[in-house]
């Protein structure tokens, strides 16, 4: 008796299912993929609970008859590649023709087709991979796909899907991204019946690309033009003042397929090279149009990543493209004829709370004195009290830390080196100390404090500040509204994608704000669901922390230097920024002497 089986068609299909259809995005991903194909001049997404419960896709396309329908919900059953050839020349989204098979045999699905030369549509209902019913139907020209109850019969698969919140979050990226792909085609997405996203039809480029990635962008994008044999680069790169902690802003397309390459985002870092602080992306939107027969889309179960015959040249002029845009003098693309898609400041203190004047007529210049070395001023603690229903959580603590930077000795300030670096002599040698970095640990600390006892409290700008986000970055914003109330912040929808700041920690400008709360929808884009809320709020304190503290390149007095001296002694942890950096950095009598040869 033979052990090996073939596998019936449902679980083949549900095995599939596993590779193509990821969670909810994927089934949104790869319906709109086909609406394109059908070439569609508007679609429209709706979804219900994150898509857990519906998915609807519509389009305006050719539709299907009802023997193409039949058979397009069979496996590998496709209308765009017939030949090996065609492989290597795809210039469709889809071709596999294993999607909705794959949808179907993990959900109950429902399609709705009518091509233009018919008078009647055909509606087919299928449940877990076995049809219902085939019936005819009045129907507009084009197609609807619904699909109910995503992985019903696969609980395992159901069970791994996040919280509502993250996978809307991914369902809006998605739709974004192919929506910056495709600006000649009007793309509208519903979340429980509330209009998320609404994408006009443009033939600009420019214009789609602000309203995914933000107004705050619209006067701040180099273009990006090159070409060459078989190979054109076009797209927007945003300058490096406005960067993420992450590559989600950064959008690639291969033949205006969204595409995903590390290869491709080594070249953009080559191409921003000296520009780009450590651990910062820029916002891009970069097309690619090669040869078909040069790339190789067919390497991957999403078709997310593909693969070049000659990558080397392909990411040498990607990073020149980038490279040449910040040379060459740009003109004005943010007015009334976009292009067409044919192609520091000081901070005021370093106690929170206590102002001190820094003078940009100080001079770096080596102090004479010798400073004196007292105990610091005790900080002021908020009294504002807990705000009703809102427990104070308890922040992750770090190991004891018994402060050993100076010994018995105080230290002499010698002077500020590069306006960044803060020059003394104590009895361990000499010490070279990162101004920003200490006064950070500082304020992260006091405000750790803080928040032990209390919540935050916040002052009421005169003023409000208004804030314009991307969609799923205000749908991330509204979830934080409670968890920000913590730290002072309390923030309001302003309409769309608009939120107005109305109060803010004390210790923090109006100004210094806006950055501040978008670095935090990253950080919880990116980490909430890993981390606890008290992890969550100590990396916002962080963050929080970074912004107040004195910049480099600030020029500093003696007085100044002392006193950011005097603080850092009383830290539990001085020898570290939050983040992890070193402080300071210890030469001692000997390693000089080493240096200079006078001992071996």
């Amino acid at each position: 008796m033979t052990t090996v089986r073939i596998l019936p068609e449902i679980l083949s299909n549900q095995i599939a299912a596993g590779e193509v259809v990821e969670r909810p995005s994927s089934v949104v991903k790869e319906l709109v993929e086909n609406s394109i194909d059908a070439k569609a001049s508007a679609i429209t997404i709706e979804v219900e609970k994150s898509g857990k419960s519906l998915i609807r896709v519509s389009d305006d396309g050719i539709g299907l008859s009802r023997d193409d329908a039949l058979l397009s919900i069979e496996r590998y059953a496709t209308s765009k590649i017939f030949t090996k050839e065609d492989l290597f020349s795809i210039s469709t989204m889809g071709f596999r023709g294993e999607a909705l098979p794959s949808i179907a045999s993990v959900s109950k699905l429902t399609m709705v087709t009518r091509p233009k030369d018919r008078d009647t549509g055909t509606r087919i209902e299928i449940f877990g991979g076995k049809v219902r019913s085939v019936s005819d139907i009045g129907a507009p020209v084009g197609t609807l796909v619904e699909v109910k109850d995503l992985f019903f019969n696969t609980p395992a698969r159901k069970k791994f899907l996040k919280s509502d919140t993250t996978e809307i979050s991914h369902i809006s990226d998605g739709i974004a991204g192919i929506a910056l792909g495709n600006p000649d085609i009007r793309f509208r997405f519903f979340s429980n019946k509330s209009l998320q996203k609404n994408f006009p039809l443009s033939d600009s480029l420019f214009q789609r690309t602000v309203n995914v990635l933000g107004t705050e962008v619209s006067g701040k994008m180099n273009e990006i033009s090159h070409s060459e044999d078989g190979l054109a680069i076009s797209g927007y790169c945003v300058l490096p003042d406005i960067v993420r902690n992450s590559a989600s802003k950064i959008f690639l397309f291969v033949n205006r397929r969204l595409v995903y390459d590390r290869g491709l985002i080594s070249a953009i870092f080559q191409g921003y090279r000296g520009r780009l602080m450590k651990g910062r992306y820029p916002l891009l939107v970069l097309f690619i149009d090669i040869a078909f027969d040069q790339v190789d889309v067919n390497v991957h179960p999403t078709k997310r990543e593909v693969r070049f015959f000659n990558h080397q040249r392909v990411y040498g002029a990607v990073s020149g493209a980038i490279g040449k845009s910040f040379s060459i003098p740009q003109k004005d693309i943010s007015g009334d004829s976009p292009l067409k898609f044919s192609q520091s400041s000081v901070p005021p203190a370093f106690h929170p709370d206590r102002p001190v004047l820094i003078r940009e007529n100080d001079s770096p210049g080596v102090e004479q004195s010798v400073m004196t070395w007292g105990k610091p001023a005790d900080m002021p603690v908020y009294k504002k009290p807990d705000r009703a229903g809102t427990r104070m959580p308890e922040l992750p603590k770090e190991k004891p830390h018994t402060p050993v930077m100076f010994y018995s000795d105080p230290p002499r300030i010698i002077g500020q080196v590069m306006g960044t670096y803060i020059l003394a002599e104590s009895g361990s040698g000499l010490l070279l100390i990162d101004q920003h970095a200490a006064h950070e640990r500082i304020v992260y600390e006091a405000l750790k404090k803080k928040l032990k006892i209390s919540n935050m409290a916040g002052q009421s700008l005169m003023i409000p500040e208004t804030v314009e986000l991307t969609h799923r970055e205000s749908d991330i914003l509204l979830s934080l509204i409670p968890d920000l109330s913590i730290l002072g912040i309390e923030v309001e929808p302003f309409g769309g994608t608009t939120f107005v700041i109305k109060s803010i920690p004390s210790i923090i400008s109006g100004k210094e704000m806006k950055p501040i709360l978008t670095k935090i929808i990253e950080k919880t884009l990116t980490e909430k669901d890993e981390s606890s809320k008290d992890g969550w709020l100590d990396e916002c304190l962080i963050l929080m922390a970074c912004h107040r503290a004195v910049r480099a390149n600030s020029r500093m007095n003696a007085a100044e230097m002392q006193n950011l001296l005097k603080d850092l002694e009383t830290c539990d942890n001085p020898m570290h920024c939050p983040h992890g950096r070193p402080i300071m950095v210890t030469m001692s009598k000997n390693d000089l002497e080493k240096l200079f040869k006078r001992i071996v």
